[in-house]
């Protein structure tokens, strides 16, 4: 007598199906492991490679272009050091399951408890209760590295989205703030009203059918209700990309804590954006130590040594600043090169009112209404500045000579001030700068290389030497 082997419950369609996804899920490992090392390296790479892009045309930019650029540096530096650190814990915990299923393969009956030196028998009782066998030590570490890297793609894409969003509404806020002289208003108000739209949303659609909904089944037959709910979601799938995201979150949040999950893709969001942030700051400023409280910022606003004011001690962080430059802090000719830098962002505002109308056509004689240039207290004339274009610090401005001759060798101090025609206490006139005019003071080391020269009878130091006549000739 024949017997029928019992019937598999699932059709056949889905057991193939449930084969391949498996055979698929085998060779998703190694590439999982392939990924996750090139991106780590090239995340932790991108972020300096970001910053000398803005850096190099940052005083090109404008309004708009400044608040975008800026926002989405700070959003994918965050992003890069986060989705790299994941990558890391990622990396780690793959390959401590392809380690587990290389020791369950060499030794298949795991730890022999009765070969483990140095443990007595209650620690040994106490290991074998608590610690799991190899079969379930490599579920988990897979379990974790396969929902590890979901998450990354999560994260990825919401801070993206959230990055993207930031930059459009701080673009508009600045550019109607800035047709005011309140730029950083316009901003701010702007990123006011993003949040509160981006938490409020969330919070009436939770509000109004998880709870009121779920109380009152009769409200969700009502047709002025389902109408408010879906115009909800439809204003939520603005704000955030459902169809990419929502799937995976859901996924992972209804098999896991819902709950722990949404408090930590919460937390992740803040933590890239305060990473991005702290990052930029480290990178713009000279030190995010509170260390230096006696020689701080404060101490540093006279006539102070600053490495950007001298062409040959500037770095990538200083072309984010539009300062006045001479060559050297040393000097041994007669003549003092200065070049005035012209930043639109900064200097357009000032220019259309020193030049209205036709005068702005003038070029370079209209930029020098802005700047005043004195040597020692002694005003200097800059009409024969000349317009300049330097490539290599990427500005135009003006270009020109401070005389030395009649100036004693050792350390001098020049002193420029933009907008030196406002008013003593006149406010600014955008909420970006503090003040309505800059000042800055340049010291710099005087030593001619003609003072062996000099002749010591006429007393004068720094002045060049005259020329030969008949009377006294020369050998």
């Amino acid at each position: 007598m024949s017997t029928v082997p019992p019937l598999d419950p699932k059709p056949a369609t889905e057991r193939s199906q449930g084969s391949e996804l498996a055979r698929l899920r085998d060779r998703t490992d190694e590439i999982e492991l392939i990924i996750s090392g090139l991106t780590m390296v090239a995340l932790f790479t991108l972020p300096g490679w970001l910053f000398e892009r803005i850096a190099e045309s940052f005083t090109h930019l404008s309004v708009s272009l400044l608040v975008s650029s800026t926002m989405m540096l700070v959003v994918l530096t965050g992003l890069c050091y986060g989705l790299g650190a994941c990558f890391l814990v990622h990396l780690m915990a793959r390959a401590y399951w392809v380690g587990l299923i290389g020791l369950r393969t060499v030794f298949p009956e795991g730890i022999n408890w009765e070969r483990t030196p140095g443990i007595g028998p209650l620690t040994r009782e106490r290991y074998r209760a608590k610690l799991p066998d190899l079969k379930a030590a490599i579920e988990r570490s897979d379990r974790l590295a396969s929902s590890l890297f979901a998450v990354i793609s999560v994260i990825a894409l919401g801070i993206l989205w959230i990055g993207m969003l930031l930059a459009s509404a701080g673009t508009l806020g600045g550019l109607i703030g800035s047709r005011f002289g309140a730029t950083n208003l316009g901003i701010t108000t702007a990123f006011a009203v993003l949040v509160a739209l981006t938490l409020g949303l969330p919070a009436l659609t939770w509000l109004f059918d998880a709870q009121l909904g779920a109380r009152w089944p009769k409200l969700q037959g009502a047709s002025w209700f389902r109408s408010f709910i879906g115009g909800l979601s439809r204003a939520n799938g603005w704000l955030f990309p459902q169809r990419l995201v929502l799937p995976v979150q859901l996924t992972l949040q209804s098999n896991t804590r819902p709950v722990l999950f949404l408090a930590i893709f919460t937390l992740a969001i803040i933590a890239v954006i305060v990473v991005g942030q702290v990052s930029y700051n480290r990178a713009a400023t000279f030190t995010l130590s509170g260390e230096f409280i006696y020689l701080d910022d404060q101490h540093l606003s006279g006539p102070v040594f600053r490495s950007s004011y001298y062409e040959d001690m500037r770095e990538s962080r200083d072309r984010l600043q539009a300062w006045p430059m001479i060559p050297s802090f040393e000097q041994r000719g007669s003549h003092l090169r200065l070049f005035l830098p012209y930043q639109p962002l900064r200097d357009n505002m000032l220019l259309d009112k020193l030049c209205p109308g036709e005068d702005a056509r003038l070029g370079a004689a209209c930029l020098l209404r802005m700047w005043t240039v004195t040597l020692n207290g002694v005003p200097i004339n800059t009409n024969g500045f000349l317009a300049a274009e330097r490539r290599d610090l990427r500005m135009r401005g003006l270009v020109g000579a401070v005389p030395l001759y009649e100036v004693a060798p050792g350390l001098q101090l020049l002193e420029i001030m933009w907008n030196a025609s406002s008013a003593p206490g006149e406010a600014p006139m955008d909420d970006r700068y503090a003040n309505a005019r800059l000042e800055h003071r340049i010291p710099f080391l005087f030593t001619p290389d003609y003072e062996r020269d000099l002749d010591a009878d006429t007393g004068r130091t720094g002045r060049p030497p005259a020329e030969p006549d008949a009377a006294h000739p020369t050998d």
